[in-house]
């Protein structure tokens, strides 16, 4: 067998295009109008595509930040109540637009956050924090500096049975049965 430098060689399989790499939005709707004085977090989405297509953005990047600028919503609070003295537990958040990059804020605290297979979001409640009857915000954020949802109420209830005492250690002026104060530990 000869080998000769006209020989001709196998072309490479080239790589498939990458659809999502390469085509615009869904919403965009070329030659869309915007006032360029409004800053882009202003714009609709219609108009932020046109922005940022006329700022030379690749769709891919426009696409990835659409997901970031579209508030989620949140339905419901799976619990929505837990009693002070309650065991820790799993909060679960449904609703729409929820992404891996997605954040539940609870309290107004980023909660570490997991996009679970049914397209709910879960973080753990530490009952531990929790010292009394509360009311608090639960929202979603899509990511960092992302579009957050409107909130919904979280309600921390008294223990059954009455509050919970806890004893401090701190040393109390009380009554004796003769009207005098004397120091007692609580």
């Amino acid at each position: 067998m000869s080998y000769t430098n006209d020989e001709v060689k196998p072309e490479a399989a080239l790589p498939p295009v990458n659809t999502e790499y390469d085509t615009p939005p869904a919403i965009w709707k070329p030659g869309t109008t915007y006032d360029p004085a409004t800053p882009p977090e202003e714009l609709t989405n219609e108009e932020y595509v046109q922005w940022a297509y006329d700022n030379l953005m690749p769709f891919w990047a426009i696409k990835a930040n659409l997901k970031y600028r579209t508030p989620p919503t949140v339905s419901e609070l799976e619990p929505s109540t837990a009693a002070i003295g309650d065991p820790s537990f799993t909060l679960y958040v449904s609703g729409t637009n929820f992404h891996p990059e997605s954040v539940i804020v609870f309290a107004g605290q980023d909660e570490n956050t997991s996009l679970d297979e049914d397209g709910r979001l879960s973080t753990g409640v530490n009952m531990d924090y929790w010292h009394g009857a509360d009311t608090v915000q639960v929202s979603v954020r899509n990511g960092p500096g992302g579009a957050v949802s409107e909130p919904m109420d979280f309600t921390f209830t008294e223990a059954a049975g009455g509050t919970r005492k806890v004893d401090h250690g701190h040393d109390h002026d009380h009554d004796d049965d003769h009207g005098k104060k004397s120091k007692k530990k609580k």
